[in-house]
């Protein structure tokens, strides 16, 4: 008894390896199993090479089907690497043995017994290199004989021909022959084909390596190719400067779209051809670092800029064709931080969307009067809130549409107040703003004013819900094999009437001329909507504009969140985004805005009615189907209005500069700006109590920097008109 016992165990000691060889390779594997590395390459939509998706290796891997190749490549790689490949089944006896002949007896090296088969082994398992000589040689003949099984000898060529290491980070034929000689693997020549063979088995060899092994193949192949006595003239002078050309990572003003389109992880598997102009982008990088070398005596260090296109026809997506993160991505420290995908403290760029809000939900029109006062607003936490606008001033009553032209803030925290935080903040959350991750209380009324942050992705998108009639876009980023692909998804978010009555308030010049003037960097000689924002501080300039075509936006600052120089929105991003339009508009049709929605009426800005002759007007484009208008039946006597215009856009009062020592004091002047000083009839500005500045017509000029306390009076004859005072540490 006790002998079957041992019987039946010896036959399960022998059943078990055999059984378990058998599985081993009868698992069955694919050729798509070997595309696991392999890196999509990204193209420009002007067909530039501008990166690649990333794998585990950092490696660029193409793959090309076999049918593709000329046929010589693979005869001339069979011939160099296994010539009896076509004749065995993964193991070839006779290269064994030669290669056991030539390590015992022999001084000369006649290769390795590693068949193609065994070699796509070792590359599709790459830890096997770490393993004892006999364990890994098992196991790269059990495993070539499943690959024979399970493949056919095409599919293990392709894949060998896709994966095998050729040069550098190359893996491959396909990607080789792209970083050695800018073709694709299909025009590949004679000499170019038994090159790119020679390096399979040593990628980094000297010329007599080269010379001899590729005189050596030269002989064996049924080919005429001339001997080759000089591999430097061959390929190496001539390949230095088309691998610098291949190499992306010189063309640092698509890394942070590069960067970004890898973060979304879209894993493509065909060629990805973007959104992105590398040409244009190329251009708004020099624009930006131009800019940049003016802002930097304000303590301006960075800058980033965004451009969506609208194409023709479409309604409910616009194309991402220029991204810049930042001044240079290979910049030490900050360079590779994506300025438009940033999230910052927004400023004023909210207003527009928390008035069209108001606007639909029939709480306010843009003829409405809303008031500029001093305001304490209760947090309902026994706090108040108590906020400001930039010129520190109070401008009284005035309609909707001045309050967001000129961005007062007084009227947009009441605005919210009515509207309600959660239901903006709930608002926002459906315009893309998914960096609210707070409730709204911890935002509170502050909301309004930008505290929850954004990115200028995010607000250029949101903006484009004006240009595309009240639909939220979603960013069209490229296409893979014609199929588009987007970041986003586009749903209504504004009624059809309010995104244009928006519109043409942000494209109104004359309207924001009491508090950025006549002449500014938002005014444009074609029609531009743009609105700006500046965060507590100084510490972010921002500029959203847009006409029917694009949404340009634009981000100035420090990304170590240290203040600027008070560079506002208007001036700081204002001056790129100027830049930028102009040259985006250069051959393009200047038409005006056509209305299709709205029409022409005149308000009066005290009541918000029709104005009669008598009222001090404003002319708006309103939505044609408002009824409720009613004529304006007030005695105002011709006067301008109530609200207090003359005083002080800059120096703001209490405010306070700083005297940079490092910088010449005569590039550091305070700048004044006096608004409506053209109204005044005898003007007359006194510094300190002691000298008269002189100022231009446009009631603009500046003082000589200076430590201490100081103050400005602005008399109209002898009558006090304005005073503020402001302090130079």
């Amino acid at each position: 008894m006790i002998w079957n016992y041992i019987f039946k165990i010896k036959t399960l000691f022998f059943l078990i390896p055999i059984v378990g060889g058998i599985w081993f390779v009868l698992r069955p594997i694919q050729i798509d199993d070997f595309k696991k590395d392999v890196t999509t390459r990204i193209l420009s939509k002007d067909g530039r090479l501008i990166g690649r998706t990333h794998n585990h290796t950092l490696s660029k891997q193409d793959w090309v089907p076999l049918t593709d190749y000329p046929k010589f490549v693979s005869e001339i790689v069979c011939i160099a690497e296994d010539k009896r490949f076509f004749s065995h089944h993964g193991i070839d006896p006779f290269a064994i043995i030669n290669s056991l002949y030539s390590f015992f007896f022999s001084q000369q090296n006649r290769g390795g017994g590693s068949t193609i088969t065994m070699q796509l082994v070792r590359i599709y398992h790459p830890n096997i290199r770490s393993y004892p000589m006999i364990i890994r040689k098992s196991f790269e003949v059990l495993e070539a004989i499943r690959f024979e099984i399970w493949l056919t000898k095409k599919q293990i060529l392709e894949a060998y021909l896709n994966s095998v290491s050729i040069h550098s980070n190359s893996v491959g034929f396909p990607s080789a022959s792209l970083t050695l000689f800018e073709k694709n693997v299909r025009f590949l020549s004679l000499e170019e084909t038994v090159y790119l063979s020679i390096l399979i088995r040593k990628n980094v060899s000297n010329e007599d390596e080269i010379k001899f092994r590729y005189n050596q193949l030269r002989s064996k192949i049924p080919y005429s190719l001339p001997i080759l006595n000089s591999p430097i003239d061959l390929v190496q002078t001539k390949l230095q400067k088309k691998i610098q050309n291949y190499d992306d990572s010189l063309s640092g003003e698509n890394q942070h779209f590069l960067n970004w389109i890898r973060s979304l992880h879209l894993d493509p598997k065909e060629e990805l051809v973007s959104t992105i102009s590398a040409e244009l982008n190329s251009e708004i990088h020099s624009i930006v670092n131009s800019e940049l070398n003016v802002l930097k005596r304000w303590n301006v260090n960075n800058a980033s800029a965004i451009i969506l296109e609208k194409e023709s026809n479409q309604t409910t997506d616009l194309s991402l064709v220029a991204m810049i993160g930042s001044k240079n991505f290979f910049e030490d420290g900050n360079g590779m931080v994506n300025g438009t995908i940033a999230f910052r403290d927004a400023g004023s760029t909210l207003k527009p969307l928390l008035y069209a809000l108001a606007i639909d939900q029939n709480l306010y029109s843009i003829n409405s009067i809303l008031v500029d006062e001093k305001y304490s607003y209760s947090l309902g936490t026994g706090e108040n809130y108590l906020p400001r606008n930039a010129d520190l001033r109070y401008w009284g009553e005035l309609t909707l549409a001045e309050a967001l032209a000129n961005s007062r803030n007084i009227p947009a925290v009441t605005t919210i107040q009515l509207v309600g935080v959660p239901n903006f903040y709930r608002f926002l959350k459906l315009a893309g703003f998914e960096n609210l991750k707070q409730s709204p209380s911890f935002y509170g009324p502050g909301l309004a004013l930008g505290t929850g942050g954004a990115s200028l992705l995010q607000l250029s998108r949101a903006y484009g819900t004006f240009m595309l009639g009240g639909i939220l876009p979603k960013i069209k980023i490229g296409s893979i094999d014609g199929k588009s692909i987007f970041y986003g998804e586009s749903h209504p978010l504004v009624s059809e009437e309010t995104a244009e009555e928006i519109k043409f308030i942000l494209s109104d010049s004359k309207l924001r001329q009491k508090a950025f003037g006549k002449r500014s960097y938002l005014n444009y000689p074609f029609p531009v909507s743009v609105k700006t924002g500046t965060s507590k501080d100084y510490r972010n300039s921002w500029t959203i504009a847009f006409n029917d075509r694009y949404v340009v936006g634009a981000w100035v600052g420090n990304f170590s969140g240290e203040k600027t120089m008070d560079v506002s929105g208007s001036f700081g991003a204002g001056r790129i985004v100027q830049n930028i339009f102009r040259l985006l508009m250069k051959d393009k049709d200047k038409k005006s805005y056509s209305p299709k929605l709205t029409e022409v009426r005149s308000f009066c800005k005290i009541s918000g009615k029709l104005s009669n002759s008598n009222c001090p007007s404003v002319v708006l484009n309103v939505r044609k189907k408002i009824t409720n208008l009613l004529p304006c039946e007030e005695l105002h006597n011709n006067k301008v209005s109530s609200v207090v215009g003359v005083g002080f856009v800059y120096p703001g009062q209490s405010q306070v500069f700083l005297y940079h020592p490092g910088f010449e004091r005569d590039k550091q002047n305070i700048p004044i700006r006096i608004r409506e000083y053209q109204t005044l009839k005898d003007p007359k500005l006194i510094w300190n109590q002691t000298l008269q500045l002189k100022l231009s017509t446009a009631g603009e000029g500046h003082v000589a920097i200076q430590r201490g306390k100081h103050s400005l009076e602005l008399f109209d004859g002898t009558e006090t008109k304005a005073k503020v005072q402001f302090e130079v540490k």
